[in-house]
């Protein structure tokens, strides 16, 4: 089972390379590493460009991460693509976990599984539990990070272009609600800063918290019977916001 690596990127000089070598010394390697520049104004191309294993993919203007993406999704030639943001790591047995993962449950089509921003465990050695997300579960609280995401290159579903926040959530939802979303409990990620702080696109927490107004007021398209409960998505979503501003 062959691994294509997509890893988005802008503005991502100081990062990039330690997302790259994160990906090299895993201990089953990717089959392909594509790394889609977003039209940055940093020197993340040339840095990137100095390992020959890479694939670049230079986009000629800011398209945002969801356009990022789904250009070395479509490009990827791999039977599973794993995403991987250009500012986080991975632990070395990722690719080895979740190709026993992939092998082991034919059905799976979307997966992701839990980060940390400390050091890893020490005792990852092998896939812990494996269990179905239900759709209510994940329009509540998302537990997809993109890095820690993995699909098969056979989903048809993408990364909707017009999300800048939230298209993670977005995605999964969707995903959850057209097919199923699979959740492996076992950290391999590790982010290079904490979910909504400042330097990173989370960090821009009303954008992001727009971002998953507009989920919630979407979702009327997955099942008609939603819509009344759409304002009381709302009032959640604000609420989240509020707790954590008086925190």
């Amino acid at each position: 089972m062959n691994i294509s690596v997509v890893i988005p990127a802008y503005n991502a000089a100081d990062t990039i390379g330690a997302a790259i070598e994160s990906c090299l010394q895993q201990t089953a390697p990717p089959f392909e590493i594509i790394v889609v520049d977003d039209g940055s104004s940093d020197e993340t191309a040339k840095i990137a460009t100095q390992y020959q294993q890479i694939r670049f993919i230079s986009l000629s203007e800011n398209a945002g991460p969801s356009a990022a993406r789904n250009k070395g999704w479509n490009l990827a030639t791999g039977d599973i693509i794993a995403f991987l943001d250009s500012d986080d790591t991975w632990h070395p047995k990722k690719l080895e976990i979740i190709t026993s993962v992939f092998s082991d449950y034919g059905h799976i089509l979307y997966l992701g599984h839990p980060y940390t921003v400390e050091a890893f465990p020490s005792d990852i050695a092998k896939p812990g539990k494996v269990s179905h997300r239900q759709y209510l579960s994940i329009l509540i609280r998302n537990p997809y990070q993109p890095s820690c995401i993995a699909v098969r290159k056979s989903l048809d579903e993408h990364f909707d272009e017009n999300y800048r926040y939230c298209e993670d959530h977005e995605l999964s939802i969707r995903v959850a609600h057209m097919y199923s979303a699979h959740w492996l409990d076992t950290p391999l990620t590790q982010l290079g800063r904490p979910q909504l702080s400042a330097g990173g696109a989370s960090g821009n927490k009303w954008k992001m918290r727009k971002g998953e107004l507009r989920i919630y007021s979407s979702v009327y398209k997955h099942n008609i019977l939603y819509l009344p409960f759409i304002p009381l998505l709302w009032i959640f979503s604000l609420s989240k916001m509020l707790y954590k501003n008086i925190q």
